[in-house]
């Protein structure tokens, strides 16, 4: 009869460490979100989409910026002034504005960024990028498939 209920508070003891490893597994997001639309120099966005993959993306997740996700359009927007040819958009999260604000001048000071993306830029001959647009958002109400874990 002993063993029964050591073994049955040692099923609830797991049980309960199951469900508190499964809650602190839980994936949280950001609270604040930056669009980013790249229009990249003419047969460049692929190479701009490479250094992203290979070097930008990283300095960023080491400055504990989030990485949402990149992308290539599949189709030409005139109207959107968005050409399926030139155009790289992305999206960063971060936990609050000013969260955005201190983790990019961070991001933006690393030696490795001022190397590969400002050297990069100021150089006309290698620059990569045209224009960029940058528009803020947030999470917007319970239909969405983001929600806001604190």
């Amino acid at each position: 009869m002993l063993r029964w209920k050591v073994l049955a508070c040692a099923g609830l003891a797991f049980g309960v460490a199951g469900l508190g490893w499964g809650y602190a597994q839980q994936r949280t997001f950001p609270g604040f979100y930056e669009l980013r639309i790249y229009k990249a120099q003419a047969g460049k966005r692929d190479a701009l989409a490479a250094r992203f993959a290979t070097r930008t993306s990283a300095i960023y997740a080491r400055h504990n910026i989030t990485n949402v996700g990149y992308f290539i359009p599949l189709q030409s927007d005139p109207e959107l002034g968005i050409d399926a040819a030139d155009t790289f958009i992305y999206i960063r999260g971060y936990p609050s504005r000013e969260e955005r604000d201190k983790r990019l001048k961070a991001a933006q000071s690393d030696p490795e960024f001022r190397e590969v993306v400002i050297s990069q830029e100021r150089d006309e001959q290698a620059r990569l990028i045209v224009k960029a647009h940058n528009v803020d958002m947030a999470p917007s109400g319970g239909y969405t498939a983001i929600s806001i874990v604190p």
